[in-house]
């Protein structure tokens, strides 16, 4: 793969393609008088999220200067301004609401915590000010907690578990779970025994195993799963806790002895290098690997110009975020949020990963989840994703009627 940056030209053609922004003079973009348009993300730079956030914020920095080269949105710059939550809520309520009542933010992008991404959707929810999710994806911001001014990018918890229920369904009848010992796992596992049902009646699930978060120590719940012989494993481990856990099971032979199927981050994938073992069925949200186009090529040639690194889901989901920001500003004429958020709801945005629009009922963009199987390639220094499905979000997200149930209670 070529690591040559676009040329100032190409990036611009790009950005029209996707409806982004106006075009820009050859000589750089003249801006107007009006004041800059202000994007606020208030996210987790320190804690156990710190290496997602940074991905994050590089995906938002390229899009801001992508979209400023080009011209901006009504003639004004973008500028992206950021507080640190910690992975604290309190601080994801405090920081927001700084950032909209001091700092004067016209639009939101979420944090990677789901519990920091409640309380940030519950201030722009007060000050109506939309906000798009880009990482944080609990299954209650789009559902019970929904509000007009709330977007999202991401497959929630709930169409992930459903989506990878779709793919390890038929592989087996003797069914397995491991994951830490907090509510998104036991969520997610509700979530995938209740598709489980539909997909394949006949599977039972003989073991499951809650190590708590960070837990260094993973033998006896690998003889445990392991004695009772499932054909599939279903893991809900992430970040360190995957990482510790598949080097410790490897000299078990669990890999070989059942299926296993798992969230799986680029994270994790540059972490264990070839200790990831070949067949795993990895689940991802937006692997640039696995997208066809010629759109990501050059966001990946460049990305890798810029950082010097791969880009991670959570740099292609934030950089897609301020397109359709930009490209709705454009089409509404302001950034002000009843017309913005009706421009967020009628406009199909053309993306990194295809196109996509957002459902009128909870705003979930209708973004697939990509599953695949662990592989070497030799283009890359970490194992990738073969042989990958899109499972599109129609096949997926809740119904209108399971939507509007969880607003009843």
């Amino acid at each position: 793969m070529s690591r040559n940056p676009l040329s100032s030209s190409q990036r611009r053609r790009f950005m029209q393609r996707t409806g982004a922004v106006a075009a820009a003079a050859s000589a750089g973009p003249a801006w107007a008088q009006s004041s800059d348009i202000k994007v606020g993300l208030t996210t987790d730079f320190t804690g156990i999220a710190a290496a997602f956030t940074r991905s994050t914020l590089q995906g938002a920095q390229m899009a801001v200067a992508d979209i400023n080269e080009a011209g901006g949105a009504l003639g004004r710059k973008f500028v992206l301004l950021t507080r640190d939550s910690q992975l604290k809520p309190d601080l994801g309520t405090t920081h927001t609401r700084d950032l909209i009542t001091r700092e004067n933010i016209d639009i939101l992008i979420g944090p990677n915590s789901s519990a920091v991404g409640l309380t940030v959707s519950a201030v722009a929810k007060q000050y109506q000010k939309p906000v798009i999710m880009t990482t944080a994806n609990t299954p209650r911001l789009p559902m019970e907690l929904f509000h007009p001014q709330f977007f999202t990018l991401v497959p929630s918890g709930l169409m992930e578990a459903r989506a990878m229920a779709e793919v390890l369904g038929p592989m087996g009848k003797r069914f397995a779970f491991i994951g830490g010992d907090y509510e998104a796992s036991h969520q997610t596992l509700k979530y995938f025994k209740d598709r489980l049902a539909q997909v394949n009646p006949s599977a039972t699930f003989v073991a499951e195993a809650w190590p708590k978060l960070g837990e260094p120590e993973y033998s006896s719940f690998i003889t445990r799963l392991t004695s009772a012989k499932p054909d599939v494993l279903f893991s809900y481990l992430w970040g360190a806790d995957l990482v510790g856990f598949t080097r410790q099971a490897k000299p078990y032979g669990l890999f070989d002895r059942m299926k296993v199927g798992t969230l799986l981050f680029m994270d994790d994938l540059k972490a264990l290098g070839p200790d990831m073992p070949n067949g795993v069925y990895g689940q991802m949200r937006a692997p640039f690997f696995a997208i066809q186009g010629d759109a990501i090529t050059r966001f990946t040639e460049r990305y890798r110009a810029r950082f010097n690194d791969w880009p991670a889901d959570w740099a292609i989901m934030a950089y897609e975020s301020m397109l359709v920001y930009a490209a709705a500003i454009r089409k509404a004429g302001t950034v002000e949020a009843q017309a913005l958020t009706k421009s967020l709801e009628t406009t199909e945005f053309d993306l990194l990963r295809g196109k996509v629009s957002f459902r009128t009922i909870d705003h979930q963009g209708d973004v697939p989840s990509f599953i695949g199987r662990t592989t070497s390639d030799s283009r890359y220094p970490f194992k990738i994703l073969a042989d990958v499905v899109r499972v599109p979000a129609q096949k997926i997200w809740p119904s209108e009627a399971e939507v509007q149930a969880s607003r009843k209670t």
